[in-house]
């Protein structure tokens, strides 16, 4: 079985007219290689699983059950990991002077919900996880309409079934050189759209035999950056389910041959022994069904005539735990917390580490740290698209931010912690910390930046009205002696 995705490289240092169809043509058919466990792990998350064995015994009888635990799986991580829409946070506070950071990063999210990308997060979160890789592609919103609430740039999401990037092995870091995304016609010609730094081209041909050059090859890329974000589960690029492929043929098939057990007890052949069978009026013997009454007549030479059906002794309850248990065994592998606890009365952290969201949260973190990654570059060309817009206002106080002042903020919201997190920023105010370092750090909202904006002002009354005696800074009892009726009353 191949293991994760494969990296495409080339030995080529930069990608241009001169070896554009060098390097297309060497990548293809890696990039085939991988297609084709995309496609068998689309299809496997879809339903579409074969049960592996040829039924000897009674074939006429041959359930074939898929238990879709696959689905179950990608379900789970689709609404834990990207339930939620990455939104934007500042990095730091800092008064540099030239631009509101805050509120710039508040417009860059909006801009971001304008371009949709809270219902793109789960197009491309469903490709991660199912194939261990996801694609989106940006771009200059050449169609703006303010009144319409568009974006200045535009976000899609691309299929890795028809998306790739080749990285150059001539740099350390192996750094992404060329990314191609395709589509096909009828004639089975692929069009491919070929994405450098500096350049666009545009090929047309068959599978690996791109000969034809359309009116925009070698056209200047604007952006100045590939366009095409390649967004990693993990760094052995493999899906969620992936390394659990067999165990789950395997629970299949248990399944199956379960329901073929009761099934075949169901439609029972009868084993009879001794016994004189009643003839119809043509003198043929009737022969018992399944399901039918059986007239017998017993011998007249002591001979103890039976029927019984013809059936396997079977441990049905000991199946059903066998398959009870492998089937909590896949998803506990799979980091899938239980629906449920039959601990009883257990709150907290004991019944996050008893059902199995300790280590969800921990499979959550560790990913986190490649998905901001991924989200980073693909800010990085939004910004881009956005200072090349002949739509952005010159006092436009997104063309001033940076990257290095932005962080994604992934939040994965448990309700039964809403009670700590206000503590921790009812706790963080009282104690003079900076609100809207709390506001992101507590992770409770979906944009961080906008609640500061929207509340700073109470926030820092707040604050104020707490310090504005400075010369009380521990309690005392001054104000009781005025005011106690016992005292000077």
């Amino acid at each position: 079985m191949e293991i994760g995705r494969k990296v495409i490289y080339t030995d080529f240092e930069k990608v241009d007219n001169s070896n554009i169809l060098k390097v297309l043509s060497d990548a293809i058919p890696k990039h085939e290689e991988n297609v084709r466990m995309i496609k068998k792990l689309l299809e496997y998350d879809a339903g579409i699983q074969q049960i592996s064995r040829v039924k000897t015994y009674r074939p006429d009888i041959n359930c074939e059950c898929i238990d879709n635990v696959a689905n179950e799986i990608t379900e789970f991580w689709l609404g834990y990991s990207w339930g939620f829409p990455i939104t934007l946070v500042q990095r730091g506070v800092k008064d540099s002077g030239k631009v509101d950071e805050s509120k710039a990063i508040a417009l860059l999210n909006e801009q971001y919900s304008a371009a949709g990308f809270e219902a793109k997060t789960q197009e491309l979160g469903r490709y991660v996880e199912i194939t261990g890789i996801g694609y989106t592609f940006v771009d200059i919103n050449t169609e703006y309409d303010e009144e319409d609430n568009t974006s200045l740039f535009n976000l899609e999401v691309l299929s890795p079934e028809c998306t790739f990037v080749v990285r150059s092995r001539a740099y350390t870091d192996k750094r992404i050189v060329l990314a191609v995304t395709y589509s096909e016609n009828d004639n089975m010609e692929r069009h491919y759209t070929c994405f450098t730094k500096d350049r666009r081209f545009e090929l047309l041909g068959t599978n690996v035999d791109a000969n034809k050059r359309l009116p925009r090859n070698n056209e200047l890329n604007p952006l100045g950056r590939i366009p095409i974000v390649e967004w990693i589960r993990s760094f052995d690029r493999m899906g969620v389910f992936e390394r659990q492929l067999s165990e789950m043929d395997n629970l299949n098939l248990l399944i199956s041959d379960f329901s073929n057990d009761v099934d075949q007890n169901t439609q029972a052949i009868w084993h009879a022994n001794d016994i004189d069978f009643t003839e119809d009026e043509d003198g043929n013997l009737i022969v018992p069904k399944s399901n039918e009454w059986v007239l017998t007549e017993t011998t007249p030479d002591g001979k103890q005539p039976f029927i019984t059906p013809l059936a396997v002794a079977y441990d049905y309850a000991g199946m059903l735990n066998n398959i009870n248990e492998r089937r909590a065994m896949i998803l506990q592998k799979c980091n899938v917390p239980m629906r449920n606890s039959t601990s009883g009365g257990s709150t907290g952290i004991a019944m996050d580490s008893a059902t199995g969201w300790a280590s969800a949260e921990t499979s959550a973190a560790k990913q986190q740290l490649i998905t901001e990654s991924c989200k980073m570059e693909e800010v990085k060309l939004a910004l881009a698209a956005i200072k090349r817009s002949i739509y952005a206002g010159a006092d436009n106080e997104m063309l001033k931010l940076r990257a290095i002042d932005i962080k994604p903020n992934i939040k994965r919201q448990k309700s039964y912690e809403m009670t700590v997190k206000m503590n921790f920023f009812a706790t963080g105010i009282s104690h003079g910390l900076n609100g809207q370092h709390l506001i992101a750090a507590m992770n409770a909202f979906d944009d961080a930046n906008q609640v500061w904006e929207d509340s700073k002002e109470t926030i820092e009354a707040f604050q104020r009205n707490l310090t504005k005696d400075e010369s009380r800074l521990s309690a005392d009892n001054s104000d009781e002696v005025n005011n106690t009726p016992l005292l000077k009353g």
